[in-house]
């Protein structure tokens, strides 16, 4: 009985530990998706380059999930920084329509916009 005692606080322990770290809260959240012929790239390249040097970004994760290089783009804001303006950043480089794969934009409070798919 008192080896089940003395396991407990160790038990305890391993279970705390092996707690899996809360998912990254994503401010701003890029879609690249595919119409079966993959992802806009250039679009995705231009899009993570200005990621990669803008100064409100804390963190930028890729997040892939399709077959034909789809990913989602997570940015996170820096704190005290303009989500929104950063927003509008990232969706004045979507085009309105985009023949080759669908991109979409999600952001705060609720902004999102999706480029026209060919009909």
């Amino acid at each position: 009985m008192l080896r089940l005692l003395a396991l407990v606080p160790i038990l305890a322990l391993a279970a705390c530990a092996a707690a899996p770290a809360p998912p990254a809260r994503c401010d701003v959240t890029i879609r690249f998706g595919s119409y079966g012929m993959g992802i806009d790239r250039p679009l995705a390249d231009k899009v993570a380059a200005a990621a990669k040097a803008d100064r409100d970004i804390a963190r930028s994760e890729r997040k892939p999930w399709g077959r034909e290089g789809e990913y989602d783009l997570c940015l996170t804001a820096k704190p005290g920084r303009d989500v929104k303006a950063m927003y509008e950043r990232y969706r004045a480089m979507l085009p309105a329509r985009n023949l080759q794969a669908p991109t979409s934009i999600e952001g705060p409070d609720g902004l999102r916009f999706e480029t026209i798919a060919p009909m």
